[in-house]
Order: C-alpha cells, then structure tokens, then sequence
C-alpha cells in the first residue's frame, strides 16, 4: 500500500497518528462504558430510587444492543464507507450519551442504553477496518498494538475514572457525568475523523439479515430479561414460557440462516461455521469465560461501596490489582501462546481458579477490622485472577479464528463478538440473581439489617461460581483443536 491509497497524503505521519488517535479515542469509550458504569452502580440506583435488577438492566441493555448490533454495523460500514459509519457511530454516540445523562427515572435510562449500544455497534466495528486503510502494512502491527492496549487501558480506566468523577461529584452531576464525559471526548473525535480519516468508497451492498438479526435480539432478550427480573418479582409463572420462547427463537435463527446460506446469502450466524467443532467448543469458551469475568465487577462494586462503604474512587482503587493483572498479562498473553500454544490460555484458566479460591480463603474468616484493610487483603486474589484472566482473554478468540478456514475469518470473528457481549450480559444477569439470592435482599434494601460480612458471605458463594467457569474454561480449551499453520 502506498501513501497515496492510505488517504493520508504523502506528509505521513501526522495525519496518521491523528486519524489513530480518533480512532482510538472511540475504541476507549466503548470500552469504558460497560465498566464505568459498574462503579456508578450504587451511585445510580440510590439517586433514581431503583432496585438491583433495574440496575441489571442498565448494564445489560447496552451490551445486548451491541452484541445484537455489530454485525449489522459492520456490514453498514462496508456498504456505505467506514469513515461515514464510523463518524455518524461517534456522533450518535455522544448524544445517546448526553441523554442518559439527562435520563429522569431508571426505566428511560434503560432504554437510552440500548441506543448507546446500537451506536457503539455503528461505530467499533469499524475501527480495524480503518486500522487497515490508514496504515501501510509496515506499520499495522504497531497500530494494532496500540489498539489492543487502549482495550486494556479502558478496562483499568473505567473503574477508577469512575470513582473519581463521583467522589469529585462535578457541578454536582454525580453519576451523570460518568456519561457527559463522552461527549467532549466522541465529539472532538468525530471532527478529528471527518477531517483525517481517508474516504472510503463503498462496497457492494449486500442485503442485510434482518430476520437473523430480529431472531437473535428476541432469543437473547427472553433469556437475559426474565433472568434478570425473575428474583425481584419472585419467579412469577411468567417466566418460564419466556425460557421456552428463547429456545424456539434460537431454532428459528438456525432455521432462517440455514435457509439464507443454501439461497446464497450472507446469514448473520452462517450455520456452517456452527459445524465446525473447533468453533462450536470455542463459542462455549467464550460464554463460561466472559459470563464469569463481567459478572464478577458489578458485584464487587456492591460489596465495596454498600457492604464495606468505600467511596466511589476507593472502590475504583480496589478493582486496580484485577485490572492491572489483567492488562500486564495480556500484553504477554499473544507472545507466549506463540511459543506454547493452548497450554497458556489452559494455564490462564488454572490462574483464574486459583485466584477465586484465594479470595474465598481470604473471605472466609470475615472481612478485615477495617474496609480498606479488607479491601487490601483482597488484593492478592484479584491480582491472581485478573492475570489469568489476561492470559486466556488477549490470544483466544484468534485461537478459535485459528481452528477454521481463512476464509471464514470474518464472519467467525463476528459470531465470536457477538457471543462475547451476549456472554458479558448473561453474566451480568445470572451473577446478580444469585448475589441478590445469598444476600437476602437488595443491596440498598434500607430497613435490611445487613452487614459486611453478609455481603462478602454472598461474594464467596458467588465465588464458587467463578471457580467452576475457569475450571470449564480450562477443561474446553485443552478440547480446541489444534491451530491451523498460518
């Protein structure tokens, strides 16, 4: 690729490096905002009078938006160009963000999250797109990197860069400025995009799946919903025709994409790749690891803020051992798995189990005399789990892409996102029913005579959970088949 094709102009570097910055700018937001918002949980729940599960929903309505969203978002940027999608994302973005922000009750936050969601779907999935058009071949992997280091990066900033903003409590904003702070930030970088970005031309429009994608919201949405709101409406009779509804809503899907395949269309989950063992068991390591990793971070916001009364910014500063162990391991995760191959990824798993039985040990006494000697004496355990969460998390998905044809690299990485963010929310889901379950009550309940000790009593049961998810995690990638030369 010369310089002329990557649209930069022959001055190089500076547009360059600009363009990136844009783009790397929307990769931290979109990040960021599955995190931070965990950290504002209690925060948000307290101000709008709402209960746990509505708190639930907030989460997962913007990681179900997504996960339902990208494909589509992806295949709009390469009809319509990258850049146009990629900025119309940004912008869409900032304003969904300024009206959650604005949201006046729980129940319209909720659905302002699904808009956010839907444009975090137009806007991330173009960013490697672009990665390859800005950036001669000689210099990709540099900027990959980068990109890969902003995803690390966002998942330690969120928790604390939440914390900050409401212990700073910013013209006394509380919590909504956890979502005005992507509106100079999308805004700046939409108008760095327009600018520095190279046009890019559209491609052939190939009609978009919109049974498959209907489908797959409505099987996600009768999983997740009822899940979510079955503990605080006492799991009325309603709920297990929805756990029926989404089973046959995931036989149609495989029925709609089937017939889309054989009629030579491009299906949003395209059902050969599902045969392919090597894939279907790299789906199920996907679900047992981000279930568990995402499920884990709402309940320790609860357990710092509500059972140990940390302060926002104290609670940011207690998840740093999970999130730097995390990002230190997944910076060596790729080099190692070249070298060693699956057995790290199966060791990841082992670190992961092994830190979730240290932190049971450390909790099983009772928690320390004092929060933040509690909190500290967490650190070790958070530390081990979180780098073994980094060596399975930074080089799986390309070895499950590694199990298939080059060919179906694309689509497979996108059934593969797709599964991850539908994984982050079940989790979300399942871990609080339970939590709320061990507990007793809502965390906020105020007439509840709950104490310390109840809450991290319900994190350790919780953490058994956690234990036996790597331990699946683990058992299912010794399983994947070995990775393809080249």
């Amino acid at each position: 690729m010369t310089r002329a094709e990557t649209g930069t102009g022959g001055s190089g570097d500076g547009p360059r490096r600009g363009a990136q910055a844009a783009l790397l700018a929307a990769t931290f937001m979109g990040i960021l905002d599955v995190l931070i918002v965990n950290v504002a949980a209690p925060s948000i729940q307290r101000d709008l009078g709402a209960g746990f599960s509505d708190i639930q929903l907030v989460i997962s309505a913007y990681v179900l938006a997504y996960a339902v969203g990208l494909t589509t978002g992806g295949r709009l940027g390469g009809a319509y160009g990258h850049k146009r999608v990629f900025v119309t994302g940004l912008l869409a973005f900032a304003v969904m963000s300024t009206a959650c922000a604005a949201a006046p009750n729980v129940d319209v936050l909720v659905v302002l999250r699904i808009g956010q969601g839907l444009a975090a779907a137009l806007m991330l999935p173009q960013v490697l797109a672009l990665i390859q058009t800005v950036f001669p071949s000689e210099e990709r992997p540099r900027a990959l990197a980068r990109y890969g280091a902003t995803l690390g990066l966002g998942a330690i900033a969120g928790q604390l860069l939440g914390g900050l903003l409401l212990d700073l409590d910013v013209l006394g904003l509380g919590w909504r400025s956890v979502f005005l702070v992507n509106v100079p930030v999308g805004l700046a970088a939409a108008a760095g995009a327009a600018v520095l970005l190279p046009a890019s031309r559209p491609g052939p429009r190939r009609r978009l799946d919109v049974p498959g994608l209907l489908l797959t919201a409505l099987a996600m949405t009768l999983l997740v919903y009822p899940l979510i709101r079955g503990q605080a409406s006492g799991w009325p009779l309603w709920i297990w025709p929805s756990f029926a509804g989404s089973v046959l809503a995931l036989a149609a899907l495989w029925r709609v994409e089937r017939r889309c395949a054989e009629a030579g269309g491009s299906p949003l989950v395209p059902p050969a790749l599902l045969r392919r063992r090597g894939f279907s068991l790299g789906l199920a390591v996907v679900v047992a690891f981000y279930s568990g990793n995402y499920g884990l971070f709402l309940l320790l916001a609860y357990v710092f803020q509500e059972g140990m009364h940390l302060s926002p910014l104290g609670s940011g500063t207690a998840f740093l051992p999970l999130g730097i162990g995390f990002a230190a391991a997944s910076m060596a995760g790729r080099r190692l798995v070249a070298r060693y191959g699956k057995k790290v990824l199966v060791a990841g798993a082992g670190a992961m189990a092994a830190g979730y039985l240290v932190l049971i040990v450390t909790l099983l006494p009772g928690p320390a005399s004092s929060a933040p000697l509690a909190a500290l004496a967490m650190a070790p355990a958070l530390l081990v789990a979180g780098a073994g969460g980094g060596l399975v998390a930074a080089p799986l998905v390309g070895s499950i892409l590694a199990t298939v044809p080059a060919e179906d690299a694309g689509a497979g990485s996108a059934v593969l996102l797709t599964v991850n963010q539908a994984a982050i929310s079940l989790g979300v889901a399942v871990f609080g029913t339970l939590f709320v379950a061990l507990l007793g009550t809502d965390p906020q309940a105020a007439a509840a005579n709950v104490t310390v000790t109840d809450f991290t009593d319900a994190l350790i049961g919780c953490a058994w959970l956690l234990v036996a998810l790597a331990v699946i995690t683990g058992l299912l990638i010794r399983r994947l088949p070995p990775r393809r030369a080249g």
